[in-house]
């Protein structure tokens, strides 16, 4: 004789979104999947992030022993700001066309100089600190400087440099 088993309402799954239990991620992974227009351009970011990143780096390398930590910092910056601007305009937002492009690039330079005091704020902390600090340990100061500022590099993108692409302007 055969039994009847309940299902079990403890983890029901939807066909559609697979059997991987999210679990403290449920939330942020249902609100993205509602919004995929944002997940393309944080996808989008984080490509050009560490495209940019790496960039930034060697040139902060290759400067560094001529002119010091703070100007290096600050003329790898400047140079991998329009690059990043440019990235993002085309990778992140989708914008292909010169429309705007050199008030895109005045903005993206702003956005470029809360980089720069972050990373150069924490260069000169590290140097109070740590006079005699290492160029590896410059550069994972400079790269955490950079992941901080990334957030609100991010939202000042979205929110008032392209936010003709969410508007459609």
């Amino acid at each position: 004789m055969a039994t009847a088993t309940a299902p079990s309402d403890q983890n029901p799954v939807d066909p559609a979104q697979g059997a991987v239990d999210l679990g403290v991620f449920a939330v942020p992974m249902g609100w993205l999947r509602r919004r995929p227009a944002l997940v393309g351009q944080l996808r989008g970011f984080a490509v050009v992030a560490v495209i940019c990143t790496v960039i930034s780096m060697t040139i902060f390398a290759g400067l560094r022993p001529m002119l010091g930590t703070q100007w290096a910092n600050a003329i790898s910056l400047v140079l991998c700001s329009v690059l990043n601007t440019e990235l993002n305009r085309r990778i992140s937002f989708g914008l292909r066309t010169r429309v705007m492009w050199w008030r895109d690039q005045r903005r993206g330079m702003w956005v470029m100089l809360l980089a720069l005091v972050m990373t150069s704020g924490s260069l000169w902390l590290l140097h109070e600190v740590d006079p005699g600090a290492s160029i590896m340990l410059e550069l994972a100061v400079i790269v955490l400087g950079n992941v901080a500022s990334a957030v609100t590099r991010f939202l000042l993108l979205r929110y008032w440099i392209f936010h003709r692409v969410r508007h459609g302007v």
